[in-house]
């Protein structure tokens, strides 16, 4: 069983860019409005989706918002939770659609400047309502400019993980636009971002003694943070913090690297426990690698059959079963309907 907990809504009806457009031409008047998908078009948008999934032998992917179009960045608090209500209820249309194949993740209500404190009603409406299993989190609300956002390690964020903890859902730390002209959206701004929120969590307090029992996963192998351990390593020592390999293994990182090696090299080094297979289809890399004329997010085949066997069940579909609680009962109830 191949679980791929890094989907995104990438393939959404236009109806929803259509709906958004509309609202950036509103932003003086912004209204808490619901967009009715098409049950048809939903389907139809996702036909694609659950082929690619069925040729790479992908039993279930978890699906949020498209990261790159959160909006986080545009208008105020009230703009942020009318687009992200209308993001998050067309993945719920997604899984209802195949709910077999897909499973819900929400985003945030986030807003420069804004507490955290106002994502939880969206959370527990996700959660509580919709029966998504996880949520995005994004560490750079303001996409690069003032306001800037605090450290994901600093107690600014704390409320949003208290209910996190209480909800039993885990987040997965995913950057959305950039405002910063010296930052390649794809290229470069996600992968900083995420790197920075390893370091920045691995040297807090935040899953120790604040919130031991959160669970987060950091995309992208952490930013490729794993590759460099022994810079990190020699930091903790000479700024006096517990050791750096013991502060990564508190977190969680996705498959979404794409390179094999690369991949096998991290495992390695933070522990096959840690990892979760993601590859988010239909995203940066969903390019044909020339050299092997296969897609550079088909990781599944390039990764696995290299794994022992027992570490190939856990980065597969174990560990987020493990990781993501609601997930594990949200099939078992699946199982006995």
């Amino acid at each position: 069983m191949i679980i791929d907990v890094h989907g995104h809504y990438t393939t959404a009806p236009a109806a929803l860019d259509a709906y958004r457009g509309r609202m950036l031409a509103r932003l003086n008047k912004p209204a808490r409005a619901r967009l009715a998908l098409p049950a048809e078009a939903v389907a139809a948008s996702l036909e694609r989706y659950v082929a690619q999934m069925d040729a790479r032998g992908i039993d279930l992917v978890l699906l949020s918002p498209r990261a790159s179009g959160m909006g986080h960045e545009i208008g105020g608090e009230a703009v942020s939770r009318a687009w992200t209500e209308v993001c998050n209820d067309a993945v719920a249309a997604a899984v209802a659609a195949f709910p077999d194949r897909f499973v819900g993740v929400c985003q945030l209500p986030q807003s420069p400047g804004v507490s955290p404190a106002g994502c939880v009603e969206e959370l527990r409406r996700c959660v509580d309502e919709l029966g998504f299993v996880g949520f995005l989190v994004n560490p750079d609300v303001s996409g690069g400019l003032p306001p800037l956002t605090p450290s994901l390690g600093d107690q600014w964020w704390d409320p949003l993980w208290e209910t996190a903890v209480e909800l039993r859902v885990p987040g997965m730390i995913h950057a959305s636009a950039t405002r910063h002209p010296a930052f390649h959206l794809n290229g470069s701004h996600y992968i900083a971002q995420h790197y920075a929120a390893t370091v920045e969590i691995c040297g807090s307090d935040l899953l120790t003694s604040r919130f031991p029992e959160l669970a987060l996963i950091v995309p992208h192998g952490g930013g490729g943070v794993p590759t460099n351990m022994n810079r990190h390593r020699a930091l903790h020592i000479t700024e006096r913090r517990e050791p750096f390999d013991d502060a990564v293994r508190r977190l969680y990182f996705d498959t979404a690297v794409y390179d094999p090696d690369t991949l096998l090299t991290m495992i390695d080094t933070v522990g096959a426990d840690r990892f979760l297979f993601g590859s988010e289809m239909f995203g940066t890399a969903n390019v044909v690698d020339p050299r092997t004329g296969t897609a550079f997010d088909d990781i599944a085949p390039a990764l696995l059959p290299r794994l022992p066997a027992a570490a190939a069940d856990a980065v597969s579909h174990a560990n987020a079963l493990r990781v993501f609680p609601r997930l594990a009962a949200a099939l078992a109830a699946r199982s006995t309907s």
